[in-house]
């Protein structure tokens, strides 16, 4: 059950993705720094744990299950937190899953998906914050990218994609929104211990049981290498430190970093020609020689 939400002043945020993982990890630490903090995600149990936790520690939360592929629910959401609090004066868009396969192995509907919840949702709330925002004198709006946006892997074409994509579409809107006091910052995390892994992997079971899949053994290696990446991954806890930093500073950055290997790894992955960084990838993730069929005669 969702606890009393606290009559308690203070400015009121949005968190997209908050029943586990970065989402959950930053609307603690944003209730700990003072914010009214509103959980959107599909699994209504989890947002009422989270939200007792918070409630626990003298924080004000709000649970509202939200499929974010939905735009109607998603809608929903905005309506939600005003008939609740009245004002939103943070939007962390941090709601996001991939999915474990290869492009010829996804329907058109399941990489759909893949950006509704990704990309489109987190607009879609964009555009509905704007006008509170402006109306309020100001506010911000805080994106969650990706390394994977910089640094190509197979198997995770769509989720690249669409942090791609979100990365454009946040330096476009800073400029349209500025005039109005709203902030837009893009946080761009590096390899992070969330559920997100392990979700894809068992999405993609039948894929690596079936013998006849070319791709499979390269779902194996793309396995081993993720394993050996958790073993220093970032926890999301050290993502949601930044988050409220983008937050609350008074003059916040267009990009955070987190860690900041992530931004010497950018740089460097972008300074490569395609061709070379191809080559190193390709290393990295085991992937087999190219194979080129002789024409048929």
């Amino acid at each position: 059950m969702q606890p009393p939400i606290s009559s308690r002043d203070g400015p009121v945020a949005i968190v997209t993705g908050a029943s586990s993982g970065i989402g959950a990890a930053s609307a603690l630490a944003l209730a700990a720094a003072g914010f009214r903090v509103v959980l959107a995600a599909r699994r209504e149990e989890l947002l009422a744990a989270l939200a007792e936790r918070i409630a626990a520690s003298g924080g004000t939360a709000l649970g509202v299950a939200t499929d974010l592929a939905d735009g109607e629910a998603t809608g929903r959401l905005v309506g939600r937190t005003r008939q609740a609090f009245g004002r939103v004066d943070l939007l962390v868009n941090n709601a996001g899953f991939s999915l474990a396969g290869a492009i010829e192995q996804l329907t058109r509907d399941e990489v759909r998906r893949t950006f509704e919840v990704n990309l489109l949702a987190g607009l879609q709330l964009a555009g509905e914050v704007t006008p509170l925002m402006r109306a309020q004198g100001g506010g911000r709006i805080v994106q969650i990218g990706s390394l994977a946006a910089r640094v190509p892997a197979p198997l995770a074409v769509p989720y690249a994609a669409t942090k791609a994509a979100l990365e454009a579409a946040t330096d476009g809107l800073r400029l349209e929104v500025s005039r109005w006091g709203i902030d837009v910052c893009l946080v761009i995390a590096g390899f992070v211990d969330t559920p997100t892994f392990d979700n894809a992997r068992r999405a993609g079971a039948r894929l690596r049981a079936d013998p006849a899949n070319p791709y499979r053994q390269l779902m194996f290696d793309l396995d081993a290498f993720a394993k050996a990446k958790l073993e220093s991954a970032l926890a999301p806890a050290d993502v949601a430190r930044v988050v409220v930093a983008a937050a609350t500073s008074p003059r916040p950055r267009a990009r955070y970093y987190v860690p900041f290997s992530a931004r010497l790894q950018s740089g460097f992955m972008r300074s490569l020609p395609v061709r070379w960084r191809d080559r190193l990838l390709a290393r990295v993730y085991k992937l087999p020689p190219r194979s080129v069929p002789p024409l048929a005669e």
